[in-house]
């Protein structure tokens, strides 16, 4: 990034925001625009791995190098793990930011089945509509994260938003326009846990901070069901604690994950040990204003806006 900063004050690429999608004009870098344009690349080079992760530099031959294998990762397996993505300083920073905002986050507690919705009246006992998950954790929301937060320079960045769009071939990509639900942080204390379940939406964007010393794990079933059959049967014998074709995730502090949930059921594990599993939850949506409905900012976050 510092290539751009020279007394030939050459063409640059300049983003600006445009609610929270992308607006990309060509156009030149006056003198008055370098102390702000290096202290951001300073800033940012400082939270993300840009040596390994060259995402400012799509263009590249190593940047589509790593859009690519994203893409493949995502195809072949439903996940992808991009590790040591957020450097440990930055981690440790951000993992001390949420474990002393845990006092006040709002915790969840409930039971539901693996598709978020309403039990059927005549649901038999081998039918996994009627096969009661549990999930509890604590959630920090989007507007009780710092102002100068390193998590804030992270997200709102568009190069970010760019990559991501790419990495999940998205033809449109936006930051949620949600002032809880954009990017939040969740705690899993010790006896928490994501029950099974099947994302409603069409993929998941998170960043492990940091795993627990026992537990916490991150299992699925890739392509369980499909856009055409449910596989009723096969999600019952995973319910009923097969572990037939179940993949783990690599829990390292750090990393940035992607993963593809809607049609293959997953889960975190019951946290066991007194560490406390820390990750983010980055939103994004292919809708410039998308946000949780009232009832859903309920249900995380205890209220609504």
């Amino acid at each position: 990034m510092t290539s751009i900063i020279n007394a030939s004050l050459p063409q640059v690429m300049r983003v600006t925001q445009h609610g929270s999608g992308m607006i990309r004009t060509k156009g030149r870098l006056m003198t008055s625009e370098l102390s702000s344009v290096a202290f951001d690349a300073t800033a940012i080079a400082e939270i993300i791995d840009l040596d390994r992760y060259p995402i400012h530099r799509l263009d590249s031959e190593e940047g589509r190098r790593l859009v690519e294998r994203c893409q493949d990762d995502l195809r072949s397996r439903g996940a992808c793990q991009l590790h040591g993505f957020i450097r440990p300083d930055a981690v440790e920073s951000l993992v001390a930011e949420a474990l002393a905002k845990a006092g006040d986050a709002y915790r969840t507690d409930d039971t539901h089945n693996v598709y978020f919705e309403e039990i059927p009246a005549d649901a038999a006992a081998d039918d996994p509509r009627g096969m009661l998950q549990h999930s509890s954790k604590l959630t920090i929301a989007w507007d009780e994260i710092a102002e100068n937060s390193a998590l804030r320079t992270v997200y709102n960045w568009n190069q970010l938003t760019d990559f991501i769009g790419q990495a999940l071939e998205m033809p449109s990509f936006y930051r949620y326009d949600d002032s809880l639900g954009a990017c939040s942080v969740a705690l899993f204390e010790k006896g928490d846990e994501l029950g099974w379940h099947f994302d409603r939406s069409h993929f998941a964007v998170t960043l492990m901070l940091q795993p627990t010393d026992e537990g916490g794990e991150y299992e699925y079933f890739h392509m369980l069901r499909s856009p055409e059959s449910e596989n009723y049967e096969g999600v019952a014998e995973r319910l009923n604690g097969s572990r037939s074709g179940v993949i783990t995730l690599q829990n390292e502090p750090g990393t940035l994950s992607f993963f593809r949930g809607r049609y293959s059921m997953h889960r975190v594990t019951p946290v066991a040990g007194e560490k406390t599993r820390v990750n983010a939850v980055l939103a994004y949506s292919e809708k410039s204003d998308d946000k949780l409905n009232s009832i859903t900012q309920k249900l995380f976050y205890g209220r609504t806006t």
